[in-house]
């Protein structure tokens, strides 16, 4: 049976109200079914289920999707896993040809597996070396962490490791392909050597990756596997399958630079700790750690280095809605050090201590303080919630003692509009600075009323749509064609659109006695923007047949509206 089939046919078979019941508390509200978020602390309920449509979203933390992704996200299980689970609980057997080459990528599963024969290989090295157990016990690491994070260690050697896995069946490609070895004129060799290795997880649990750390101060210090058909370096964070259950419970993640501070703050109970993998944090980092938490501490050194580190961290945090603070250790400290030396009560007073992005600019930035507010209002421009960046806002007023009007009065020249019109759009939640109303209701009302599609592209020229993420939508949902239902488009689409999605199943925000009156002056609206622009075009390059014909186009539009 083919995937796409095994998964009409598990969805045809569940009600997904009745299966998140064994897990959320729902109640009947208007056409959906509302309980408190199982993937965020809140305590009014924005957790949304649409039975009609079989998909979820919470409007508190924007998670959504269907049966499947559901019991992914909670369980923290892979897709097969879901899969099998549900499909069991469906009656649906299931047999190994269900996943057939095609349909799951079997370099994924080989990647995985050499994987785990590889840690087998490192833990067996560490128990037998003494000089990278003296090295972990210098470091202050105990058994018990060293177990629980699967410390292993790769000998002083060209290629025994890969040499261990041939013998276990591996070929030289499959050993290259899972990043584990490398070749040069010799031939195949290790590419960890003399490192204590650092497994690497993804929240599933799955072993995707290694890290290697040199036992002295050759250089590279530190070693990733390099990138493969699993492992994307700027998507993952050091710790967050160990760490996410404490994160979604203290509210706040702890964010380190390295692999010893992540072992090291957990050891001391700081078991919140998670650290990306020696690069700067990206979209894709803070798109995971959101599934737990909105709030995070940024712990750097206090030198120069440490203070651009975590002043190059503000803007895309400040953009994914994280309310953050920044907490700078003594010069010369990091946190492995720090704890070691002080303990945790020390710790968590500095952590208690620790300053607002508004106060680490002003206070620990050199430079002119004008420039400093200035750069603090274009962070504030990116933020999507608005309650957010108006309480950001007073708070730069108060520390910087500039009237609050003024700074408004700036903030609005920077956004080209007022803050407070961010706050209410009429349509349920708060509408995204980037997206067009217009756009969003035709969205919305396509995905509320599939049975518009014809209607719609017929009138519609999708180059108009001037949002990304709606535009990426509707052309997923054109190429579906008669195959288009909310289902099949959440199988195509990507993290953020399915956000979207599932929030506009849930709250289509329009008035549905009136569909297509709405969808009729959408479409106006985005025609009369194209004319708007094209005419512009026109003027500047001087075609008079353009525009007569777009004059001819603008009549029509005013005739069809009256």
């Amino acid at each position: 049976m083919k995937i796409d089939r095994l998964l009409e046919e598990i969805k045809s078979k569940i009600d997904i109200v009745e299966f998140i019941s064994d897990y959320v508390t729902l109640k009947k509200s208007g056409q959906n079914y509302k309980g408190l978020c199982p993937f965020h602390s809140e305590k009014t309920p924005s957790f949304m289920v649409n039975q009609s449509k079989q998909i979820f979203h919470c409007f508190g933390c924007g998670i959504g999707g269907d049966v499947i992704s559901f019991l992914m996200k909670h369980d923290n299980i892979s897709f097969i896993e879901a899969i099998r689970y549900i499909a069991k609980k469906a009656g649906i057997k299931l047999t190994e040809l269900t996943f057939q080459k095609g349909n799951i990528s079997e370099k994924r599963n080989m990647i995985i597996k050499i994987n785990e024969d590889a840690l087998g290989f490192f833990i067996k090295n560490l128990k037998g070396s003494e000089i990278a157990k003296k090295y972990l016990l210098e470091r202050g690491i105990n058994d018990e962490y060293i177990d629980k994070f699967h410390l292993g260690f790769s000998p002083d050697s060209r290629n025994s490791l890969c040499r261990y896995l041939n013998k276990m069946g591996y070929s030289d490609t499959s050993i290259r392909e899972a990043g584990l070895g490398t070749i040069d004129e010799k031939g195949y060799r290790d590419l960890f050597r003399k490192r204590i290795i650092f497994p690497i997880y993804n929240l599933q649990n799955d072993l995707i990756a290694f890290g290697g750390r040199v036992l002295d101060n050759t250089l590279p210090k530190y070693l990733n596997t390099p990138e493969t058909e699993i492992f994307r370096k700027g998507e993952i964070l050091y710790g967050l399958q160990l760490s996410k259950e404490d994160i979604r419970k203290k509210g706040y993640a702890i964010i380190v630079e390295g692999y010893l501070d992540v072992i090291v703050s957990h050891q001391y109970g700081f078991q919140n700790t998670i650290a990306p993998l020696g690069t700067a944090l990206t979209a894709k980092h803070l798109q995971k750690l959101k599934l737990f938490c909105k709030k995070t501490i940024l712990v750097f050194d206090s030198d120069e280095a440490g203070i651009a580190a975590a002043r190059r961290s503000l803007p895309i945090l400040a953009e994914s809605d994280f309310r953050t603070k920044i907490l700078l250790l003594p010069k010369g400290e990091d946190p492995d050090s720090f704890l070691r030396k002080n303990g945790s009560q020390s710790f968590n007073k500095m952590i208690s201590n620790s300053m607002s992005m508004i106060e680490f600019i002003l206070k620990k930035i050199k430079g002119d303080k004008i420039d400093k507010i200035r750069e603090l209002l274009s962070i504030i421009t990116v933020m999507k919630d608005a309650i957010l960046a108006d309480e950001y806002l007073r708070e730069l007023s108060d520390i910087s003692r500039i009237n609050e009007t003024i700074l408004r009065n700036e903030l609005n020249k920077l956004i080209k509009k007022p803050i407070k019109d961010l706050r209410s759009t009429g349509i349920g939640k708060p509408l995204k600075r980037n997206y067009l109303k217009e756009e969003y209701i035709l969205l919305s009302a396509l995905i509320t009323y599939p049975e518009k599609a014809p209607v719609i592209f017929s009138e519609l020229n999708i180059n108009a749509i001037q949002t990304d993420l709606i535009k990426s939508i509707f052309e997923k949902i054109k190429s579906l064609s008669d195959n288009f239902s909310v289902t099949t488009l959440l199988e195509k689409a990507d993290e953020s659109e399915k956000f979207l999605i599932t929030e506009l199943s849930c709250n289509p925000g329009f008035d549905l006695e009136h569909v297509d009156r709405n969808i009729q002056d959408c479409l106006r609206t985005i025609k009369q923007r194209m004319i708007k622009e094209q005419q512009k075009w026109g003027e500047e390059k001087g075609d008079i047949v353009l525009l007569n014909s777009l004059l001819k186009e603008k009549r029509k539009l005013i005739k069809a509206e009256i």
